[in-house]
């Protein structure tokens, strides 16, 4: 009987020390959604680039340090934009087409990139027409 019980303690404390081990799952922010969109306007008598992107994270909100855009067109030309928080989840900027090397009706690859405070990233791909 004294066997047993012994058993039993070796194979408890055999699985608290596998389950302690283990280092704990990984974390990142999480992108649920992206806008992209160019309109004229008026008042500025050019075309204005709209970004937003929703990033949520399951530790807290406050970890997500960074979101970034990227945008390459048929040449492979870049153009990129560091969005700012807005709101619970939205994260967005705003640009007059004058000021960047867009041209609104072309076609572009969208890559979105967010970052936490531990280094831990998130992104998606997508495209502007």
């Amino acid at each position: 009987m004294q066997i047993l019980r012994f058993f039993y303690a070796a194979v408890l404390l055999s699985l608290l020390a596998m389950t302690s081990c283990y280092p704990p799952v990984p974390v990142s922010p999480d992108i649920f959604g992206v806008h992209v969109s160019c309109h004229y306007n008026d008042s500025y008598d050019d075309y204005m680039w709209i970004f937003q992107v929703w990033v949520d994270h399951p530790i807290q909100l406050q970890d997500v340090r960074e979101v970034e855009i990227y945008l390459y067109n048929a040449y492979g030309e870049m153009s990129y934009f560091d969005l700012r928080p807005d709101g619970k989840y939205l994260w967005n900027d705003i640009a007059i087409e004058q000021d960047t090397d867009l041209t609104c009706g072309r076609w572009y690859d969208v890559d979105v990139v967010a970052t936490d405070y531990y280094g831990s990233t998130d992104n998606l791909q997508s495209y502007y027409q």
